[in-house]
């Protein structure tokens, strides 16, 4: 075969395998199509090239040699493109490089200095260059032995380079004077064409074994994508029947005493503190249900939310008592509790940690024998130990799988989720819930919770604050400043109730039962304050936002606080209302004093603002009083920093630190003050004129020494 004829049918068989890859470019993913394109082109610009090689003859071959050479360099630079853009690679001029010089350079020794041999060997050095850089990039980015088509091509590469090197010397050494490559009187020419056709034929026949695999291991990926999704579909299921057995039967218990308290109350008067005690109790019960069945399941899968405090252990199990104190009487059961070492804080969440103690306790007075002692001992070391103890052993059949969800043995409607949620809730606590029993000592449940200590300034904590005596009074001036407040909620019993608290302060709360309403309330006047509910029949509360800022901007008013108030307080919820329009948000149910709080901070100032309760503390905090202050203005410093800077994630981490320390030192009031710049979207002068009163208040309040009594 003639150089010419194989020139020829190198462009055939190039071209061929050039249409079939177009002609499978839709069937290819997205993220390949563009390599695969490149290459496609690639492959048209070297059968391109080598049709001008065939059609050269002594009077044209200074036109067609570089121009037919150039294109079959720029087709190698699309290959080495293209391996680059199949791994992902960033897209760089410099592979250009060799092309432009190289094809400046065959034209100097075609047209100034026709030399066959120098041509062959920059035609090589050229060819090699980018073949060596497209090899580097399929071997560095190989993911697995697997990947046979990419071996295969990086193989292809180095037969081609190793070919071309020796085509060079051979040229160099015993060629020097032939003039054209279609001379037919040396074999290695009619092997030139041959070489050419490499990589636009079975090169490209490797390539489309990279994207095969490439598809397959796509294929995998989303195959197990869909399986791990099909798992959390099934744990969500899980977890709604979950949330459907508490609703059916474990909130039908305090739901039913909340529901018979009003008969009671009727009936006998002379019981009434009682009556309302249990009412406040099975209300709490029934709330933590609720919340525990909508955080289980994040829990579970480590998306939950930890936002730990200072938690008085003792007070909360003080409060599960009380709560549980007639079904240990039902069985004449005694409570034993003792402490050991120095009493400490625990560093936890408040809600969670009545959730684990009230399922811990619950479970030893259902298991503890008649007439016997359930003890609760508090161990204060590193970590805080919660020992609780009734005298029965867990049965043999359940002790290997005591904590698994949904192990229960022979207790009527138990749902196998007591223990298991315990463990779960004291874990994402950076805790942990261990048990020991046996038939002679009984069982213990050992609850470990890390232990608060002063040293924590990387913590955020927002503690349960107990209400400020001061609240009552300002209160009172904010009522005879004639603040007004309203409330658009459909259900009664949550205005009554919200009335009721701010009544008792002598502010009083103007009602409307939806979003129309509440609009056509801001008709009559402009409230101050309006704590607007979400879900509302006729106008729902983000389309009353819309219109109720809509008409005070026509009427040129100032705009109301609106603050979102809903049972959906989930983080994301907060922020999309947020973005809504909504000026803050509170969840329901908001006691006196958050309510209250908001007000001081969303209203204007009275004429009695600036007058706070004595901070009182204890004399062992007195010594570091001085340094305490320090940090505290360094952190608000940092604080004013993020607010000029748009820094959310700072504002929220400083104010929550903020909240949580001033708590613990007695400044109740700059704790609460903290709170709501944490919680709330606060922006521009309006935050900055709430920062300065905080030092205002740090440096007037009366601090005063305290002494505890034990």
């Amino acid at each position: 075969m003639d150089p010419r004829t194989a020139f020829i049918l190198t462009t055939a068989f190039a071209l061929l395998n050039g249409g079939i890859l177009g002609l499978m470019h839709r069937g290819l993913s997205r993220a390949i199509r563009p390599a695969a394109a490149d290459w496609r082109i690639g492959t048209l610009l070297a059968a391109g090239g080598v049709l001008l090689l065939a059609a050269q003859s002594p009077d044209s071959a200074w036109l067609l040699l570089p121009l037919g050479n150039t294109c079959i360099f720029m087709g190698f630079a699309l290959y080495w493109r293209s391996i680059r853009r199949f791994d992902h690679r960033p897209d760089t001029a410099w592979i250009y490089l060799p092309s432009i010089v190289g094809a400046l350079a065959l034209t100097w020794f075609t047209v100034v200095m026709p030399l066959l041999w120098v041509r062959v060997c920059i035609t090589t050095l050229v060819w090699n260059t980018m073949i060596a850089g497209s090899s580097y990039s399929l071997l560095k980015h190989r993911h697995s032995k697997r990947e046979i088509g990419r071996i295969c091509l990086a193989g292809i590469f180095i037969v081609l380079m190793c070919f071309m090197t020796v085509r060079a010397v051979y040229y160099t050494l015993y060629l020097r004077d032939v003039q054209t490559i279609l001379s037919t009187e040396h074999l290695i020419n009619t092997l030139t064409p041959i070489s050419t056709a490499v990589l636009p034929v079975i090169g490209t026949t490797a390539f489309l074994m990279m994207c095969s695999e490439r598809l397959r291991g796509e294929l995998a990926a989303r195959a197990i994508e869909l399986d791990q999704k099909n798992a959390d579909l099934k744990q969500a299921i899980l977890a709604r029947e979950d949330a459907e057995r508490i609703a059916r039967h474990d909130l039908k218990t305090p739901l039913a005493s909340i529901a018979a308290a009003p008969a009671l109350l009727r009936e006998n008067t002379d019981n009434q503190e009682e009556l309302l005690q249990m009412i406040e109790g099975s209300a709490r019960r029934a709330l933590n249900m609720v919340n525990l069945s909508l955080d289980l399941y994040r829990m579970e899968k480590g998306h939950y939310p930890l936002r730990p405090e200072v938690v008085d252990l003792k007070a909360v199990v003080d409060t599960v008592l009380d709560d549980l104190r007639v079904h240990a009487s039902a069985k004449h059961l005694q409570f034993n509790i003792s402490t050991q070492g120095k009493i400490q804080f625990a560093y936890a969440e408040t809600a969670l940690c009545y959730s684990c103690i009230a399922n811990l306790i619950k479970n030893a007075i259902e298991a503890a024998s008649e007439s016997s002692t359930v003890s609760i001992a508090f161990e204060y070391e590193q970590m805080i130990n919660l020992k609780i103890h009734n005298d029965t052993a867990v049965p043999e059949e359940l002790r290997h799988s005591f904590f698994d969800k949904y192990a229960t043995l022979g207790k009527e409607g138990g749902s196998g989720l007591g223990t298991y949620s315990s463990r779960l809730l004291a874990q994402v606590q950076n805790g942990n819930l261990t048990m020991h029993t046996s038939t002679q000592e009984g069982t213990t449940l050992c609850l470990s919770l890390p232990a608060y200590t002063a040293t924590m300034e990387s913590i955020g904590m927002a503690t349960q604050v107990a209400p400020s005596a001061t609240l009552p009074t300002r209160a009172s001036a904010y009522a005879e400043n004639h603040v007004h407040i309203l409330m658009a909620d459909d259900d009664l019993y949550n205005t009554k109730v919200v009335a009721h608290q701010l009544h008792r302060f002598g502010i009083n709360l103007s009602t409307a039962l939806n979003g129309k309403f509440a609009w056509q309330a801001c008709l009559q006047r402009r409230p101050d304050l309006i704590l607007m509910d979400i879900e509302m029949p006729i106008m729902n509360g983000i389309d009353a936002l819309h219109a109720i800022r809509t008409m005070q901007k026509i009427r040129n008013q100032t705009p109301s606080i609106i603050v979102a108030f809903s049972s959906d307080d989930g983080i994301h919820s907060h922020q999309r209302f947020l973005k809504m329009g909504f000026d803050y948000c509170l969840s329901k149910p908001a006691n006196a004093t958050e309510l209250l709080a908001l007000i001081e901070k969303l209203t204007p100032a009275p004429s009695t603002a600036h007058v706070w309760q004595d901070v009182c503390m204890p004399s062992e905090l007195m010594l570091d009083l001085e340094a305490f202050l320090s940090s505290r203005y360094t952190l608000i410093t940092e604080l004013e920093k993020a607010i000029d800077t748009n820094d959310e994630e700072s504002r929220r981490r400083i104010s929550h630190k903020l909240s949580g320390s001033f708590a613990m030192y007695g400044f109740n009031w700059a704790s609460q003050h903290c709170k709501l710049l944490e919680t709330q979207d606060q922006s521009g002068d309006r935050t900055r004129i709430q920062i300065e009163e905080l030092k205002h208040h740090l440096s007037e309040v009366a601090i005063v020494e305290c002494t505890t009594q034990e």
